[in-house]
């Protein structure tokens, strides 16, 4: 048997691991704090959630494994992306992206201004109060 290397399969081997960290460390709490003269409802709820957790963990992990390499879902639009576009539908797409820099610019400059502008009342505000003392 082949491992896959793509990002899916190490993310499932990542919940899978989880999975048995879980169980190793969850255990070993119980234990720690299991006391063998009473043990209450308390004590079997949380091993039941452990074993829970684990068999979700490893269904998860089992499921993201089963997408495949290229993620199992609609990466492109129905066109075929970028590489099938026209000239046109490309100087469109690039005057939008031109248009939504330009707008996060402006953002950013508004931001800065409004920010200088607090700035610089907060101090003369300090400087006023200092020099009438």
């Amino acid at each position: 048997m082949k491992l896959r290397s793509d990002m899916n399969a190490r993310t499932a081997m990542v919940y899978g691991g989880a999975a048995f960290l879980l169980i190793i460390v969850g255990f070993r709490s119980v234990l720690a704090t299991l006391d063998p003269d009473h043990v209450g409802i308390m004590t079997y709820l949380s091993i039941g959630a452990l074993v829970l957790e684990f068999f979700l963990l490893l269904l998860y992990a089992q499921s993201i494994y089963n997408l495949g390499p290229d993620g199992g879902g609609e990466s492109q639009s129905a066109g075929g992306g970028v590489a099938n576009m026209d000239s046109k539908e490309l100087s469109e797409l690039t005057k939008a992206v031109i248009k939504v820099a330009e707008m996060g610019e402006g953002l950013s400059n508004l931001a800065k201004g409004k920010v200088r502008a607090e700035i610089k009342k907060e101090v003369n505000e300090i400087l006023t109060k200092a020099i009438k003392d």
